[in-house]
């Protein structure tokens, strides 16, 4: 009888086990999370500030702002061209590459297995063994679905691959601070600035319902601007562990006068940015309009009141973003929950039907465009080394203009009661993805 207790005894404390460990795990995993949140600077109060009395963009001390508050880089140069859609983008490309004859320098975030990348390393591959100096930078979260082999054939064939922020578990944290830029540099002479890609998705991706190219641009630039980018490309190489040959030559600059351009590089601090002050000065100097495009809008409380401010004033305010057809539906859907208070106030905020729309632009008035690899959300804002060229240009800013008129022919804007009225399901998946708002 005694024996049968003990052996019942025993039973009962080894079912307490399981229930014992599994709390335990639940437990450690509930501190792990909130203790890489707190790093992150998760639980930090955003600073509330305000900008008054600014100048006109017409005012010559508009730039001057520009390059105090936002540490941009003054430089010149000339748009030599802008194309729209995957098709004229990646031709463009891969035509710039093939006529390389001396440096071809690539930094990117996102690359993916597909025909786009095997037509890429055919041309760089090509070049390198014509003895073009071939110099990669990808991002090394953004590109884990390219297989090894891929770059094991580049390297073959004398590409330099470097990766950007590959995993140290001596600074686990920094994985997250990506590069998000897009820099294409051909013999110091041309650029190409976009926000895409090397992938087939930009062609239409099935499996978000897209049925047609994703909504993207890319310009290109001649002149003294290639000289600075060039640096900004070999500073990332540097920090990367590569060689950064300065000889003579490297650089070209142009010292007769042309079209200015401001370069706004936004490296990854949680203190502050020079992406969203580069933003919200150029907001507040509207008069007419401020034209938004951003596929992640996920505005923090700054940028919002800001955007307020000039619709106040009687700004046409306006923002593109992504749809239903979207690569990221939790950003989506937390962006959605923010809409409030600016469709209540008369902000326009129109989605993209056709496919996923990609661009990151901001036009204001007809003086002022600014464009390049920036989102308006905290990553953008925070953690990636992003990468913007701002201008007067004019012919910049025409074709910026016409990009957006027929974007807004095939979008839908929501209204404040078609918002209130979103289904239930889409509002909880917004508040958990506002809850990681910082990561997103």
């Amino acid at each position: 009888m005694q024996s049968e207790r003990r052996r019942l005894g025993n039973r009962r404390v080894s079912n307490k086990k399981p229930l014992w460990w599994l709390g335990g795990g639940i437990l450690a995993l509930f501190v792990a999370a909130f203790g890489f949140l707190y790093l992150q600077g998760f639980f930090r109060q955003e600073p509330e500030y305000k900008i008054t009395n600014l100048p006109t963009l017409q005012d010559n001390r508009f730039p001057l702002l520009v390059v105090s508050l936002s540490n941009a880089l003054a430089t010149s140069g000339r748009l030599t061209n802008f194309w729209v859609g995957a098709d004229a983008i990646y031709a463009a490309r891969l035509d710039a590459i093939r006529r390389a004859q001396r440096t071809i320098l690539f930094e990117t975030y996102y690359m993916t297995p597909g025909r786009r990348a095997n037509e890429f390393a055919e041309a760089l591959i090509e070049r390198s063994k014509a003895k073009v100096k071939v110099q990669l930078l990808v991002d090394d979260y953004g590109t884990d679905s390219i297989p090894d082999e891929y770059w094991q054939n580049l390297r073959q064939a004398g590409v330099e691959v470097r990766f950007f922020r590959e995993f140290d578990w001596r600074a686990p944290l920094e994985y997250n601070s990506r590069t998000h830029r897009k820099l294409l540099l051909i013999d110091g002479e041309q650029v190409l600035v976009g926000g895409a890609g090397v992938s087939d998705s930009w062609d239409g991706d099935r499996e978000i319902g897209d049925t047609a190219p994703w909504l993207e641009f890319e310009a290109s630039y001649q002149g003294e601007i290639v000289s600075l980018l060039k640096g900004n490309f070999l500073q990332n190489w540097a920090y990367v562990g590569g060689t950064v040959d300065l000889a003579e030559g490297v650089f070209r600059p142009e010292p007769e006068p042309e079209n200015k351009f401001y370069i706004t590089n936004d490296t990854s601090t949680l203190s502050e940015s020079t992406i969203r002050m580069l933003f919200q000065v150029s907001f507040l100097a509207a008069r007419e309009r401020v034209w938004i495009g951003s596929p992640y809008f996920v505005p923090d409380s700054n940028t919002r009141q800001v955007l307020l401010q000039a619709k106040t004033k009687g700004v046409d305010v306006r923002v593109l973003t992504m749809g239903r057809k979207n690569d990221k539906p939790i950003v989506h859907f937390a962006s959605r929950e923010l809409y409030g208070e600016l469709l209540k106030a008369g902000v326009q905020i129109c989605e993209y039907q056709p496919s996923m729309m990609h661009a990151k632009v901001a036009l204001i008035d007809d003086d002022w465009v600014s464009a390049g690899s920036a989102n308006f959300d905290p990553r953008s804002y925070h953690h990636n080394d992003e990468l913007n060229i701002s201008t007067a240009n004019s012919q910049l800013i025409e074709k910026i203009d016409n990009f957006f008129v027929e974007a807004w022919r095939n979008s839908r804007c929501l209204t404040h009661s078609e918002w209130e009225n979103r289904p239930i399901t889409e509002k909880i998946q917004g508040q958990l993805g506002l809850i990681f708002k910082p990561l997103l």
